[in-house]
């Protein structure tokens, strides 16, 4: 597990995404009053965001799906095209054959692939990687706090994910996202009004 710094302090970002000391103050304020996040309603949002108490989901979580053949994988998964499979499996998959294109897929690979690529959780992760803002005074990184990448890369177990320690820190997110112009609402599983 590794500490994801979101927010980086204002000598290091030199990018317009500055969230505003005014900002920090509003959100650290309200979850003082009220004990939960400053979240508005987006009305155009790209995103729905769920968190479960622990983790960040891109959409709603759900579970792993049935094991698909490789032809459905890299149809639904990967984007191919069926003349694509036909044409260019050898490059796609290079011991693959064209007639084992509809047999099962392994079932390690196909989870290992769906966890750290595919999962909701997983998606969520690949959002906020290439994202970053900072913040006009460095103590307030301190204040809404950061996510936690957590990623684990070995057979049988793969996973990527996000965490919060504090839940102030979805005030941040929804605030950066909106910066980076990915506007996104955020809901809470555990029923809690957010």
């Amino acid at each position: 597990m590794s500490e994801y710094f979101f927010i980086r302090g204002y000598d290091d970002f030199k990018r317009p995404g500055i969230i505003p000391e005014s900002f920090v103050e509003k959100a650290f304020g309200f979850y003082e009053r009220r004990g939960a996040p400053f979240l508005q309603k987006v009305k155009n949002s790209r995103h729905e965001i769920y968190y479960d108490g622990q983790v960040l989901h891109l959409g709603k979580p759900e579970d792993p799906p049935s094991l698909p053949t490789w032809r459905e994988y890299y149809r639904k998964y990967m984007g191919y095209t069926q003349k694509e499979l036909r044409t260019k499996l050898r490059e796609i998959h290079y011991n693959l054959e064209y007639e084992e294109l509809d047999e099962e897929m392994s079932c390690e690979y196909f989870y290992d692939q769906w966890a750290h690529n595919h999962s909701p959780a997983a998606e969520f992760a690949h959002l906020v990687d290439h994202l970053s803002v900072g913040v006009e005074n460095p103590k307030a990184g301190r204040i809404l706090g950061s996510l936690k990448r957590h990623e684990g890369s070995f057979t049988g177990a793969d996973v990527l994910c996000m965490t919060l320690d504090e839940p102030i820190t979805l005030s941040w997110l929804q605030w950066a996202l909106q910066t980076a112009g990915e506007p996104s609402n955020v809901h809470d599983l555990r029923g809690n009004q957010l």
